[in-house]
């Protein structure tokens, strides 16, 4: 029965999910009259980069470009620091209201992001940070799944380490910095994983929170370019699309062995 369930996962991960990306990569290198001919070229005939030359020159992908790193990388580096402090504290703390807080954790897990966009828009925009970046990133920095990942990561810390280190009179956050997060790796790069990715491929709170096109994001821009054209320039959007696909694919496989090791470690099984 699992050689079966292996055979059934590898195929649908290979038709709906690889196949898609191995055509969006290899079409952007196809001019329009290749892409729209019948039946698809596996492979570009005529390879040409007039869709990147065009999302360039014409789509200032630089920019969005730029604003989507800004964007990601920031809320990665601010979410892991949050994230693993909040689950530090949770699981190895001692203080009034922690089994109260640990469930709270758990309940924001059933609490979908799209519930939350009218009372977090109002925030955003009292804030002042309607068309600002740090409008994308501040209301990202706490993420349910990753405070629950965090916090089963941390309780499998041997309380021995951090009571040795009470007791030679380091404090907690000498404890924290000096040996919680060295111990945390794995956790680091499964949380510096997802929330890269989640803010990469974010569309709605880009979509709700910016309006001025030279703060657009990837996925924000190739959704307005999609709407505003009679003929959609494919040749460009899936220029576009090849772009947004391909940093999410190296951070994965730069740091894919202590993601598989921190998402096991954290209770996420899959």
């Amino acid at each position: 029965m699992a050689k079966y369930i292996k055979w059934i996962f590898l195929f649908t991960m290979l038709i709906f999910y690889m196949l898609p990306v191995y055509y969006s990569i290899a079409s952007s290198f196809k001019g329009l009259k290749e892409i729209y001919s019948y039946p698809p070229t596996i492979f570009p005939e005529k390879p040409t980069l007039q869709g990147y030359k065009e999302a360039l020159q014409k789509q200032d992908m630089s920019t969005y470009l730029k604003n989507t790193l800004f964007v990601a990388c920031v809320a990665t580096v601010i979410t892991v620091l949050i994230n693993v402090m909040g689950g530090y504290g949770l699981a190895k703390g001692t203080f009034i209201g922690k089994i109260a807080l640990n469930r709270l954790v758990v309940m924001t897990l059933f609490v979908t992001a799209q519930v939350i966009m009218v009372p977090l828009f109002v925030i955003i925009r009292r804030l002042g940070l309607i068309n600002n970046l740090w409008g994308l990133i501040l209301p990202a920095v706490y993420t349910p799944t990753g405070m629950f990942t965090a916090i089963q990561y941390m309780k499998d810390i041997p309380d021995e380490f951090l009571e040795s280190a009470k007791i030679d009179g380091a404090s907690e956050w000498a404890i924290f910095w000096k040996i919680v997060f060295p111990l945390s790796k794995p956790l680091i790069a499964a949380l510096a994983i997802f929330s890269f990715t989640w803010r990469w491929n974010d569309f709605i709170l880009p979509l709700i929170v910016v309006n001025r096109r030279k703060l657009y994001t990837l996925q924000l821009a190739l959704a307005v370019i999609q709407g505003e054209y009679g003929g959609v320039p494919w040749n460009t959007i899936l220029a576009f699309s090849t772009v947004s696909i391909i940093p999410t694919l190296i951070i994965f496989l730069v740091f894919q062995k202590f993601f598989m090791r921190g998402i096991t470690a954290g209770g996420l099984k899959y």
